[in-house]
C-alpha cells in the first residue's frame, strides 16, 4: 500500500485526487490511502466553505468550474441547476454554493472511489524525512507516509496568515470565518477603516452592509444597470478603505467580441512559439503583449500610442484616470463603457489582453530561468495588469458605487488621514508562496516550511516566493534534484508557476503529471507482487 499525506483539503487537492482515483484501475482497492489533513471541510477547505455568508460571490464565471469525474459528471453549472435552480442565470453566484458543490464532490469519492481516503481535521505542523519516508506530525501524534502533498492553499500548517497587524481585525473573520465575536467589534454607526482595496476589502464592505440586512434597488432615473443602497440601520456610518496608490480595480470586462478574439487567438499562437523557443527573451514577451494591445486599440477604436499603452502599465492606470481624484468615477467610467455610453480606456484594452492571453503565459512563463531586475519589474507590471483584468464583476462594481453614492464608502491613499477612532481592519491577503517576501529577506510562512528549508528539501530561487517544482509537482531539492516524494500543488508554488489563485482547473497541469506518478509506483508494486 502507497500512504499519501495531502496537506491541505481545498479544491487542488480534490482535483489531483478525482485524477487519481480516475487513473486507478477497478481492481486498485486497498492499493493507496490517502489522509486529507484541513480544518476546514475537505473539497471547498476554508476560502469555499460553504458556511460563509452568502452575500461573497464568486469572482469568476461560473462555468470554469468543474470538478467532474468518472464518479460523477457534474459541472459546478450542472450541480447547480438541480441544487438551487433559482441561481443558475447568475454568472457570479455566492462562493458558498461553490463549497457545497466541492464539499459534495469530495464526500461522493470518499464513499466511492477506488482511493481509500480520510478526512483529518487538523494542522500540520511539522514534516521530517525518515529514511524513504515521511513523518507528518500535529498537536495530536504523527503518521508514516510514503508520499507528502503540499497543497495548502491560503494558508500554511492550518493557520491564516492575515493577522499581521495586531490591533486589527483579520478581514477572514468578517468574511469567509464570519465569527460572532469578530462581527461584534463592529458595532452599528461605527466608523470602519479597512487596509487594502481589492477584492477581499470588497468582501468586507458586502459583510457590513448587504451581510447586516442592507438592500439595493434599481436607481430611479438612474442608468438601467444603476443601484441605491437601502439602510437597514445594523451597518457602520462610513467605511474607508485604504490603499498605497489609490487605484481602484477596473470592473471585469463583460465580453469580447469576433474582432478582438481574433487578434487575441493570433498572438496565442506567437506567445506559444515565445514560450517553446527557450531563448528566454522577456523583452519579446513584452514585444508580443504591447503590440496586441496596440492592435485591439486599433480595431476598437481607442486613442492609444505604443507609449501611453506601457505607461498605462508601468503606472497601473492610463493618463486618462491619472489626474482622478476620486476612484469611483473611474469605475462608474469602466462600468458606463461596457454598456456603450463611453468609449473604453486603455486599462480595458489592457484587460482584454491580459485575461485573454492569460493561459498561454501560464505555460510560456512555467519555471522561467529570470534575470533578477527582469523578475522584478514582471512582478511590478503583473499587479498593475491584474488590478485590471481580474476586478470585481459589474454587478458587485455597481453595489460598491451604491455604498459611495449613499456617503457609506470611500477610497484614500494611505497617509491621507489618521485612523481616529476607527475600527481597523486587514484586508491585505497573504502574497502566494510560501514566503512573507521574495527570498532570501522573505520569511518562511510556517515552522513547517522553515524545517524543510533548513533541511535542504525544498527549494526557492533568488527573487521568488514560491517552491520549485518539476512538471509534475515533485519539489526540487536544494541541491536542485527531484524530491520523489514530496510535491507541491498551487500556490506554494506560485512564482516558478504563475497564476494559482484560480478554481480553473485546466490552467495548472502538475496535478495529473503527479497522479500519473504515483499510478507508475502502484503498477510498479503490483509487478514485484506478480514475481
Amino acid at each position: 500500500m502507497i500512504r499519501i499525506a495531502m496537506i491541505g483539503g481545498g479544491p487542488k487537492c480534490l482535483f489531483a485526487l478525482l485524477e487519481l482515483n480516475d487513473l486507478l484501475a477497478g481492481d486498485g482497492a486497498g492499493l493507496v490511502q490517502v489522509d486529507v489533513y484541513d480544518p476546514y471541510p475537505p473539497g471547498a477547505g476554508r476560502v469555499w466553505n460553504a458556511g460563509q455568508p452568502r452575500e461573497l460571490r464568486l469572482n469568476v464565471n461560473s462555468r470554469i468550474i468543474d470538478a467532474s469525474s468518472s464518479l460523477c459528471a457534474q459541472t459546478f453549472n450542472d450541480y447547480r441547476a438541480r441544487q438551487a435552480p433559482e441561481s443558475s442565470h447568475d454568472a457570479f453566484p455566492p462562493r458558498a454554493l461553490v463549497g457545497e458543490y466541492l464539499s459534495e464532490q469530495f464526500r461522493l469519492l470518499a464513499r466511492q472511489g477506488t482511493l481509500a481516503v480520510t478526512h483529518r481535521a487538523m494542522a500540520v505542523e511539522q514534516l521530517e524525512r525518515h529514511g524513504e519516508q515521511w513523518q507528518v506530525a500535529t498537536s495530536t501524534g504523527s503518521g508514516i507516509y510514503d508520499e507528502v502533498v503540499l497543497a495548502t492553499g491560503h494558508g500554511l500548517a492550518g493557520t491564516g496568515r492575515e493577522a499581521l497587524h495586531g490591533d486589527m481585525i483579520p478581514a477572514a473573520e468578517l468574511t469567509v470565518e464570519q465569527s460572532a465575536q469578530a462581527m461584534r467589534k463592529v458595532p452599528a454607526g461605527a466608523e470602519v477603516q479597512i487596509r487594502g482595496a481589492a477584492l477581499t476589502a470588497y468582501d468586507v464592505a458586502m459583510v457590513l452592509t448587504e451581510g447586516r440586512g442592507g438592500r439595493w434597488e434599481p436607481m430611479a432615473g438612474g442608468s438601467p444597470d444603476a443601484l441605491k443602497y437601502l439602510l437597514s440601520g445594523d451597518e457602520p456610518r462610513l467605511i474607508t478603505m485604504v490603499s498605497r496608490h489609490g487605484i481602484p480595480m477596473t470592473p471585469k470586462p463583460q465580453g469580447i467580441d469576433s474582432t478582438a478574439q481574433r487578434i487575441l487567438d493570433s498572438y496565442k499562437l506567437q506567445l506559444r512559439q515565445w514560450g517553446s523557443s527557450g531563448t528566454g527573451e522577456i523583452r519579446q514577451m513584452w514585444r508580443i503583449l504591447l503590440d496586441c494591445a496596440i492592435d485591439i486599440a486599433d480595431a476598437t477604436q481607442i486613442a492609444a500610442s505604443e507609449e501611453s499603452l506601457a505607461r498605462t502599465v508601468r503606472k497601473g492606470r492610463s493618463d486618462q484616470f491619472s489626474t482622478q481624484s476620486n476612484p469611483f468615477e473611474q469605475i462608474r467610467y469602466s462600468l458606463d463603457a461596457h454598456h456603450g455610453r463611453n468609449p473604453h480606456s486603455q486599462e480595458w484594452v489592457w484587460a482584454v489582453v491580459w485575461s485573454g492571453l492569460y493561459s498561454e503565459l501560464v505555460v510560456a512563463l512555467a519555471r522561467f530561468q529570470w534575470d533578477p531586475q527582469d523578475r522584478k519589474e514582471f512582478n511590478a507590471a503583473a499587479v498593475n495588469l491584474e488590478r485590471m483584468a481580474f476586478g470585481p464583476p459589474a454587478p458587485t462594481a455597481q453595489k460598491l458605487l451604491a455604498l459611495h453614492e449613499a456617503g457609506m464608502l470611500r477610497h484614500e491613499r494611505a497617509g491621507q488621514g489618521g485612523a481616529g477612532e476607527t475600527i481597523r481592519i486587514d484586508a491585505v491577503t497573504a502574497p502566494a508562496g510560501v514566503l512573507s517576501g521574495p527570498c532570501p529577506q522573505g520569511e518562511p510562512a510556517s515552522e513547517l516550511i522553515r524545517g524543510l528549508l533548513r533541511a535542504g528539501h525544498i527549494k526557492i530561487r533568488p527573487g521568488e516566493r514560491g517552491l520549485l517544482t518539476d512538471t509534475d509537482g515533485t519539489c526540487i531539492t536544494a541541491e536542485g534534484s527531484r524530491n520523489e516524494s514530496l510535491a507541491a500543488l498551487g500556490r506554494p508554488t506560485e512564482d516558478p508557476t504563475l497564476g494559482h489563485d484560480t478554481l480553473n482547473r485546466a490552467l495548472h497541469p502538475e496535478y495529473r503529471g503527479w497522479s500519473q506518478r504515483i499510478i507508475a509506483q502502484v503498477n510498479a508494486r503490483n509487478r514485484k507482487v506478480a514475481y
